[in-house]
């Protein structure tokens, strides 16, 4: 198996969880559930690997984020990118719930 070197972009981030969300959504009773608990998992944990986010994506370290307001400079880019996580799984249901519903829309005509 060959290591993946990490390029510390916010968006891989948000497009694991996404694959994980896909996978896992039917497994939760509500997709809040489901994006809170993959958005936690997310959210690197080793002081090093969230230098890196921080260092890669600056606004990490001055954005005050609504959780963890009065936290550690780490729990604030924690924070920071837990939110940037949520909003892209929220964004990814969203496509999913369109993308769903222009299907539909594609069969009923087909229908008539």
């Amino acid at each position: 198996m060959e290591v993946k070197e990490k390029d510390y972009q916010l968006s891989g981030l948000v497009i694991d969880a996404c694959a994980v969300f896909d996978e896992e959504a039917e497994n939760y009773d509500e997709h809040d559930n489901a994006v809170h608990e993959i958005a936690d998992g997310a959210i690197p944990i080793y002081y090093w690997d969230i230098a890196q986010y921080a260092a890669h994506n600056h606004w990490l370290m001055t954005e005050v984020p609504e959780i963890s307001s009065g936290g550690t400079a780490h729990d604030q880019i924690q924070a920071n990118i837990y939110q940037y996580v949520v909003e892209g799984l929220y964004e990814h249901i969203e496509e999913r719930r369109e993308k769903i519903d222009r299907k539909n829309k594609q069969i009923i005509n087909k229908e008539k």
